[in-house]
């Protein structure tokens, strides 16, 4: 359980699940292939379609953000709810919500995928023998 707490904690820091290393996004919209501490490849096996879940995940989550505050502010407005005030919030809340919340969406789909399948020794071994393999020369060894 408490393999579990650290991976999903990690995941909302917007750090790699597997090590809690930073750096896994080289933009909002982009992720790093590998875990640049760890050597993990985010997108696991099924490469193109991996993040279809982390996508599901996100309309998910902003749907029923959505839903709950529509059900909320006719309870606390009622009855005299001001539509128009809703309608101007909600559209763009549903623009720009699934926006934000895009990376968070692909760090939980990962470490909901770690859960299943922790990693295993091959995918970071693999990560290690890149980096020893374009590692720059020193000084000493040139000499």
């Amino acid at each position: 359980m408490l393999r579990i707490l650290r991976l999903f904690t990690r995941a909302l820091r917007l750090r790699c699940p597997n090590c809690g290393g930073g750096g896994i996004f080289k933009s909002w919209f982009h992720m790093r292939e590998r875990c640049p501490t760890c050597g993990l490849p985010l997108e696991r096996e099924e490469s193109e379609d991996y993040f279809l879940g982390g996508m599901m995940l996100n309309i998910i989550v902003v749907e029923l953000a959505f839903v709950f505050g529509l059900i909320l502010w006719g309870v606390l407005a009622w009855p005299h709810i001001p539509w128009d005030l809703f309608e101007n919030v909600g559209v763009p809340f549903m623009i720009i919500a699934p926006i934000l919340f895009y990376p968070l969406s692909k760090t939980l789909w990962l470490a909901f995928d770690l859960v299943f399948r922790p990693a295993r020794p091959e995918e970071l071994r693999q990560a290690d023998d890149a980096r020893e393999v374009h590692l720059p020369k020193t000084r000493a060894s040139n000499g």
